[in-house]
């Protein structure tokens, strides 16, 4: 067993025991020693521990077992270590070691994934002149929640432009509104699945990742289908 108590009055007292009876390596069996002192607050926040060569040298063991069992709680985050000082107790009693969540990686300067828009490319000057004009002279009825197909007035329009500018036929009544794409496809899919459906097939590339665990839940296969220049292929 080693005891170390500080002079300073830094560390109060440290208790360590190491067996070289058990398999459990002798710097596992510092971090566990360190690690239940520190969790049940005999090594209170900001406590400076033993340097590694005192610590290293009063076990009898080598300062390199001793600084393995230092870095591997400064990666848990039980300790800091600032170089030129001493290393300090960084979690307080009964406290979980904090996540350390890894830096973002930088995002690419051009986003080449499948179906991301232009988001610099967004009218949101429009956007929010419609958005005003609307909460002003809206019924307020038309704020309250509405059926499941979506507002009437929304769903005439987007039949128009899809009529004029897609060349569709289609009425308000045959459309619905969704909260996203997540939503559209999960009815979708689920719509296919309760009319036997097995497989369906998607463009390639595509939305893979979002579409084939929705598809998977409700037992269908997804299979991608080639696009050329003039659209889809099933060849």
């Amino acid at each position: 067993m080693g005891r170390t108590t500080v002079n300073s009055g830094v560390v109060h007292e440290l208790l360590v025991e190491l067996d070289r009876t058990m398999p459990v390596p002798l710097h596992r069996q510092i971090e566990a020693a360190l690690r239940a002192g520190i969790r049940a607050g005999r090594l209170p926040l900001g406590t400076s521990v033993p340097p590694s060569r005192r610590l290293a040298a009063e076990l009898g063991v080598s300062r390199g077992v001793v600084v393995e069992a230092y870095d591997q709680l400064v990666a848990e985050g039980y300790l800091t270590s600032t170089p030129g000082s001493y290393t300090r107790v960084a979690a307080g009693p009964g406290q979980a070691a904090p996540h350390r969540a890894p830096a973002p990686a930088a995002p690419p300067r051009i986003d080449f994934g499948y179906g991301r828009m232009d988001a610099t490319a967004f009218p949101r000057a429009a956007w929010l002149r419609s958005l005003k004009r609307v909460v002003t002279h809206a019924p307020h009825d038309k704020l309250n929640y509405l059926d499941g197909y979506g507002m009437p007035e929304l769903r005439e329009a987007l039949a128009d432009y899809l009529n004029r500018a897609r060349g569709a036929s289609a009425s308000a009544s045959h459309v619905v509104i969704t909260s996203g794409f997540g939503q559209a496809v999960g009815l979708i899919v689920d719509v296919l699945a309760r009319r036997g459906a097995r497989r369906i097939a998607v463009e390639d590339p595509s939305a893979d990742d979002d579409i084939r665990p929705l598809a998977e839940v409700r037992g269908l296969e997804v299979v991608g289908l080639p696009v050329s220049e003039d659209g889809v292929s099933s060849s």
